[in-house]
């Protein structure tokens, strides 16, 4: 049994602990604290698995590593404003650099923060069980919370193993101090998801049946097992799963514009039927905001005639910046384009017109280029993609560079895809051009753009346009061996530093050298 309690304790200091009624309280972790919770009762049991949401979600408060999964891609470049991050946050994660190596804090953090998720679902997981009732309203609601927790320890693990491959696989608790930490190869790591994944299966519900959008549904627990089968290269596997997902799981394809909406708040848009699972943030826990609004904002009030607003953008922040290579893949029909990105700005600051523009004209390219001074400045009102945006609708103002809308982590049409690239690499072409048609015809409002065959590319193409930005490109291009070669050919800001080392993830030095496990290579 490979335990790292007393790594674990080293690098816990404060912890937000989540209670049952949603209030967050800051408590300091002195050993396991969250354990003798959970063999209290059921009320505690419950408090544990909440713990678990509020750890896994932090990545996302955090303005250096916040979309660190859409980072160092073919579709994504450094933002004009990406000088302004740590060299090992976003910035070395984007663009290869020296800040991408073991001794880097945002790395450790991330790190981290998954084992950290996975001791507390390994609490729930643990002791779950010693709860016992003859009540059958507490017996279905212990086997849902053990089942969100092997649901989320399947999420964690395949997040592990994609980006650092060797992992340590530990799944059980004890009160012993064991140094003999012993890397799992990423194929063991996949077989641990796929465990889990039918571990929750059978406790699990449709996600019409859960809690909401931010608690695990019989579905992701499909969806994960598809993305492992598919790491793997279990393409039967892999199909199946993806099908439970489309069959089994209670979800809906929406109206493109639905989907990353905000009107109705928590309960309307952003619980979507196509929603699979999100990280979900309350505006009523106003410190504990999250950082990925503003990142695909570009600097565009700095142009004259050009105001800060919610309906521009809010605050510019200008981390990442869709790459040119993903422009090409759109044409005018596709409506994914004007859905889901801002293609240009308006002149709306009345006092500060340029010659010969009238009030609400749109800002051209012509126009940028009269005023900018050097090639920065004409990246200030890039197109950009608006998934990550957020209005008011929570109370947010222009000048704020936070937010409270969810984080979404899986939708409903990557199971269309994964299923299409499964059933097409397992040769069965007819059911794999269904399912991608299905998400053309929903582009298109029509079957005029369907496809008629398949490639590897194709796949990739309309990968890039239908989950661009999602956090799910990276991983896609390196199970396929094509991360260096895409990012060489698309990405200016990483193709002149990444090399094949960076396939993998440094594991952090400060835990190499606590545990005495191999780095990975180049490292």
């Amino acid at each position: 049994m490979k335990n790292f309690k007393k790594y674990l304790i080293a690098i816990i200091t404060l912890v937000a602990f989540a209670s049952c009624d949603k209030d967050i309280i800051e408590l300091t972790e002195r050993d396991r604290l969250p354990t003798a919770i959970a063999v209290a009762n059921i009320d505690g049991l419950e408090a544990s698995m909440l713990d678990v949401y509020v750890q896994a979600r932090n990545v996302h408060e955090s303005n250096e590593i916040s979309l660190y999964k859409q980072c160092g891609t073919d579709i994504v470049r450094s933002g004009t404003n990406m000088i302004d991050v740590s060299a090992g946050g976003m910035r070395g994660m984007m663009e290869y650099t020296s800040g991408m190596y073991a001794g880097s804090s945002q790395i450790e953090s991330i790190f981290n923060g998954l084992y950290l998720s996975i001791d507390k679902c390994n609490v729930v997981i643990s002791y779950g069980n010693n709860f016992e009732s003859d009540i059958q309203e507490e017996i279905n609601r212990k086997n849902r919370i053990i089942g969100e927790a092997y649901a989320l320890r399947a999420y964690l693990y395949l997040e592990l193993g994609q980006r650092w491959d060797n992992v340590v696989l530990y799944t059980e608790l004890s009160d012993e101090i064991n140094y003999d930490a012993v890397l799992s190869p990423k194929e063991e790591v996949f077989a641990q998801v796929i465990a889990d994944c039918n571990a929750a299966i059978p406790l699990l519900k449709a996600r019409g049946e859960t809690l909401g959008v931010g608690a695990p549904s019989i579905g992701l627990a499909y969806h994960l097992l598809s993305k492992a089968q598919m790491e793997l290269g279990n393409w039967d596997e892999a199909a199946q799963a993806a099908e439970d997902v489309i069959s089994k799981g209670g979800y809906t394809l929406q109206p493109l514009d639905y989907i990353f909406g905000l009107k109705g708040g928590k309960q309307g848009e952003e619980s979507n039927e196509e929603l699979i699972f999100s990280w979900v943030f309350d505006p009523g826990i106003q410190n504990r905001p999250q950082r990925t609004v503003q990142m695909f904002v570009p600097l565009y009030d700095r142009m004259v005639g050009v105001l800060r607003s919610l309906e521009q953008g809010a605050r510019p922040w200008s981390r990442l910046s869709p790459s040119d290579y993903y422009w090409t893949l759109f044409d005018q029909e596709d409506g994914r384009l004007e859905a889901w990105h801002k293609t240009h700005w308006i002149f709306d600051d009345s006092d500060n017109l340029p010659d010969g523009v009238t009030l609400g004209d749109a800002v051209t390219r012509e126009h940028l280029l009269d005023w900018a001074s050097n090639d920065n400045e004409e990246r200030y009102l890039d197109p950009t993609t608006t998934k990550t945006w957020e209005d008011g609708t929570y109370g947010r103002l222009a000048s704020e560079a936070e937010g409270f809308r969810n984080v979404i982590v899986y939708r409903l049409s990557e199971a269309y895809i994964i299923g299409a690239e499964a059933h097409w690499r397992a040769g069965n072409e007819g059911r794999a051009l269904e399912l991608i048609n299905t998400i053309r015809e929903r582009a298109y409002g029509n079957s005029n753009h369907n496809f008629s065959s398949l490639d590897q590319d194709t796949i990739l193409d309309e990968h890039a346009r239908e989950l661009g930005h999602e956090g799910h490109r990276w991983a896609m291009l390196k199970r396929l061996g094509l991360l260096v070669e895409r990012v060489r050919l698309h990405n200016p800001s990483g193709s002149g530093d990444i090399s094949d080392i960076h396939v993998r993830w440094p594991i952090p030095q400060t835990y190499v050298d606590l545990t005495k496990v191999s780095q990975n290579e180049g490292y």
